[in-house]
């Protein structure tokens, strides 16, 4: 190694603000103090310039001495949920709810997952695992915070996630019933009828299961899944496709 390099490098070392302005770098906040960066996101946030907000909550999250973590972690999480970074912003907030599960930012961390699971659902076409994981997580949200603003909104992500579900199941019902595989149409179609009772797949689960018994020539089982048709759900499509069929 030459004097030359040898001397640029002891001076590139010297100090961090000449490392960083010598070796390519340049400190992200100058002569800020922390709670400033923190000012600095708010007002990105508030001009939904999501992308500085993070930077600016990140970079604080890093630094020591600051006394509102938890507010800048949640702060965090919702930056990137409105930037639509869902699988980021559900890790943020499930760090709130391990790191600081007394503090009320649990709270809104825990709305927080829901939502962005709710937001990772995908088609009915694709698998559900996200869709499952929202159902649980709004549920949970629901329960605990019933009455609450929270609470009915994490119901209303938890019904979504639940029709989005049955659907699913259904389609996939008719998929077999289609190519003739009865007992695995069947047990798709038992699964709506009976997991999924409120949504409005149930009544045409339970029409497409007579169909099904019949074919198979379960007529007793046939018979009691028409009762249940027309007495739990009289004023459907499928109860009145039944009776007008002579099914009843």
């Amino acid at each position: 190694m030459t004097n030359d390099v040898r001397r640029t490098l002891i001076l590139c070392l010297a100090s961090s603000s000449v490392f960083l302005a010598a070796c390519g770098g340049a400190l992200p906040y100058p002569g800020l103090t922390n709670e400033e960066i923190y000012a600095l996101g708010l007002q990105a946030r508030g001009q939904e310039d999501w992308d500085d907000a993070a930077k600016a909550f990140e970079y604080i999250l890093f630094s020591p001495g600051f006394n509102s973590a938890a507010e800048a972690r949640l702060l965090l999480a919702e930056v990137q949920y409105s930037n639509g970074r869902y699988i980021e912003s559900r890790s943020e907030y499930e760090r709130v709810m391990d790191r600081w599960p007394a503090d009320t930012v649990a709270v809104r961390a825990a709305l927080g997952v829901c939502r962005s699971l709710a937001n990772l659902s995908p088609i009915t076409q694709r698998d559900q695992a996200f869709t499952r994981q929202a159902r649980l997580a709004c549920r949970q949200v629901a329960g605990d915070f019933a009455g609450t603003v929270m609470g009915l909104e994490a119901a209303r992500l938890a019904d979504e996630m639940m029709l989005k579900l049955a659907e699913r199941d259904y389609d996939t019902g008719r998929h077999y019933l289609r190519r003739g595989l009865l007992d695995s149409a069947l047990l798709y179609f038992e699964e709506v009828a009976f997991e999924y009772p409120d949504t409005e797949w149930a009544p045409w689960a339970l029409y497409r299961m007579i169909d099904v018994f019949g074919r198979i020539g379960y007529q007793r089982d046939a018979e009691t899944t028409k009762d249940l048709l027309l007495d739990a759900y009289s004023d459907s499509e499928p109860a009145q496709l039944l009776l007008e069929d002579g099914g009843a």
